[in-house]
C-alpha cells in the first residue's frame, strides 16, 4: 500500500468539512430579528471570520493520524509475511514435483493428482492474497474516514468558540493558492486536535 493512496484518499474526504462546517455555523449563527423586520436565514454575515488550515502539516503533526497508519502498516507487514511464507512453502512443493517428474520418480497418474493439487493451491494464494488486499483496503478507507470526522467534530466546537464561519484547507496544488499567514490556524487546531486525542487514544486504539 502506498502512501500516496491514502493522502490522497484524505484530502477528497476532507473536502466535506468545509460543507459540513458552513452547515451548522449557518444553521446555529442566526440572529433573533431586530426593529420588528424579519430576519433572512439566508442573508450573508457582514463579516466573514475565514481561516484555513494546511492540510498537509496537520495530517503530518496529527497523533490519530501517525498512530492509525503504524497500525495500518503493521496489518499490512504481517499479511506480506503471512502470504510470502506460504508462497514460499508451495513453490518448494512445485520444484520438488518437478525433480521428481524429471528423474522419472512418479507415475503418469501421480503426476496428473500432483499437478492438480498444485493448481488448486495455486488459485488458493491468489485468492489469499486478493481478500487480504481487500481488506488492507477497506481499513485504510475506514481510518481516513476516522482521522476526517474527527477533524470536523474538533471544528464544530472550534469554530463557534472563535466564531468563525469558514475554514479553508490549502494543500501544495489545491484550490487555494495563497493565504494570509494571520488567517492560517494550523498550529492552533492541531494542538486542539492532538490534545484531545490524547483523552480517547486508548479507547480508539483498543477498539480496533
Amino acid at each position: 500500500m502506498k502512501k500516496s493512496s491514502l493522502i490522497l484518499n484524505l484530502l477528497l474526504l476532507v473536502a466535506v468539512i468545509l460543507l459540513y462546517v458552513l452547515f451548522f455555523t449557518q444553521k446555529n449563527g442566526s440572529s433573533a430579528p431586530s426593529r420588528g423586520i424579519a430576519a433572512d436565514t439566508n442573508a450573508v454575515p457582514a463579516t466573514l471570520n475565514i481561516v484555513y488550515v494546511n492540510i498537509d502539516t496537520l495530517m503530518a503533526g496529527y497523533d490519530m493520524y501517525a498512530d492509525l497508519q503504524a497500525r495500518l502498516q503493521k496489518k499490512q507487514q504481517d499479511s506480506e509475511s503471512k502470504l510470502n511464507a506460504r508462497g514460499q512453502k508451495w513453490q518448494n512443493k512445485v520444484n520438488e514435483f518437478q525433480n521428481n517428474l524429471q528423474r522419472g520418480l512418479v507415475t503418469r497418474s501421480e503426476a496428473q493428482r500432483i499437478q492438480k493439487e498444485l493448481e488448486q493451491e495455486q488459485q488458493e494464494l491468489l485468492n489469499m492474497r486478493n481478500e487480504l488486499a481487500n481488506s488492507l483496503m477497506e481499513e485504510q478507507q475506514v481510518s481516513t474516514r476516522k482521522v476526517v470526522y474527527s477533524i470536523i467534530d474538533f471544528l464544530n466546537g472550534y469554530c463557534k468558540e472563535h466564531n468563525y464561519q469558514y475554514v479553508l484547507s490549502t494543500t501544495v496544488g489545491g484550490a487555494v493558492l495563497y493565504g494570509d499567514k494571520r488567517f492560517d490556524v494550523t498550529q492552533d487546531v492541531l494542538a486542539g486536535l492532538n490534545e484531545h486525542y490524547k483523552t480517547v487514544r486508548d479507547s480508539l486504539l483498543q477498539a480496533q
